[in-house]
């Protein structure tokens, strides 16, 4: 089911398509869609459109408009989300969403995503791709990152239906009490709800139980490197996912500001310093903090992982932040 925002009541309904341009995933991920094209308006945008490895779907206009494309992995695979975008952002909601003219993101509480631009040849139909050009084998490809992703000992991602392949996927099937033959899309769909509800319970999620957004950043110390990540914006009674890999026993810090419009108020019970900047940043050399636009800010500890799912969910309210230093 797709559901249209509140906006749609001032930019009017769409006008459906007389035919929809092709988009096929030809990648060994589960990946969701969004596509605009221009109109008298501005720019209407929909999504997301679910496609499954080796499958097509119908989204959006036919070739006689300018379109505009991107795609995500979704939630399911612990090296986290890959993106397929472009330079133009886009207004985007984070769940299924149409609407028209919309420009100021933030105005409406919004996301904003790179959208690459099709040529003329795309327009009609464009293909998803990776490094490894899958294909025609993007469905088994898909088949065994899912088995990966759940778990199984599948070590070579390369779309050919191998011994190794046929027996994780006799093991799943044992395990879930199923077979499914031949039906290799039921077969995807089962692994894929699997490794979300698998994959939802790893990494680090910060969830804002107060009145007022927050914004989030991370640093995580490993393998004696150390990662700083920031800006998630989390709406209230939102969570963000901001690391989706297993975390270690200890070593993981986050820092929080409550976007509260009446004063700034910060993540109190901070013990370690690391380097932040006012824009969206990665930080990987956290020794040094002269560079423009950064500077040192408190970071809190997370609880100690759930030692069998790698995971932790940080639930943060009012009594959690303290009022930042004039």
């Amino acid at each position: 089911m797709r559901r249209a925002l509140a906006v749609l009541a001032l930019a009017g309904a769409l006008a459906a398509p007389a035919a929809a341009g092709e988009v096929c995933n030809e990648t060994s991920f589960m990946v969701d869609v969004a596509k605009a094209w221009r109109t008298g308006a501005g720019l209407s945008v929909e999504g997301w459109t679910r496609i499954a490895p080796g499958a097509c779907a119908s989204i959006g206009p036919g070739a006689e408009s300018d379109q505009f494309l991107y795609a995500r992995s979704t939630p399911a695979y612990p090296g986290g989300v890959r993106e397929w975008r472009g330079g133009l952002d886009v207004c985007v909601d984070e769940t299924d969403f149409a609407f028209e003219g919309v420009a100021d993101c933030a105005a409406l509480g919004l996301q904003s995503r790179q959208f690459r631009r099709l040529n003329e040849a795309e327009r009609s139909r464009a293909v998803l791709v990776e490094l490894d050009d899958f294909g025609e084998r993007a469905e088994e490809a898909g088949l065994q990152r899912l088995l990966q992703a759940n778990g199984y000992d599948i070590r070579l991602i390369d779309g050919f239906a191998g011994r190794r392949t046929r027996r994780q996927i006799s093991a799943f099937e044992a395990d879930a009490g199923q077979t499914f033959g031949d039906d290799k899309p039921a077969l995807i769909e089962a692994l894929h709800a699997l490794a979300l509800e698998r994959n939802n319970r790893t990494g680090l999620r910060v969830c804002n139980d107060e009145s007022a957004p927050m914004a989030a950043a991370f640093a995580r110390r490993q393998d004696g490197a150390v990662q700083v990540r920031g800006w998630w914006r989390i709406e209230p009674g939102a969570c963000a996912r901001l690391i989706s890999e297993r975390l270690d026993a200890d070593g993981t810090y986050i820092h929080v500001r409550l976007l509260d419009p009446r004063s700034e108020r910060l993540l109190s019970g901070v013990s370690q310093q690391f380097c932040i900047a006012p824009g969206r940043f990665s930080n990987d050399n956290p020794e040094r903090c002269d560079r423009l636009g950064f500077q040192l800010a408190g970071f809190r500890p997370v609880p100690a992982p759930d030692p069998e799912t790698g995971g932790v969910t940080v639930r943060l309210s009012g009594p959690d932040f303290e009022e930042a230093d004039a």
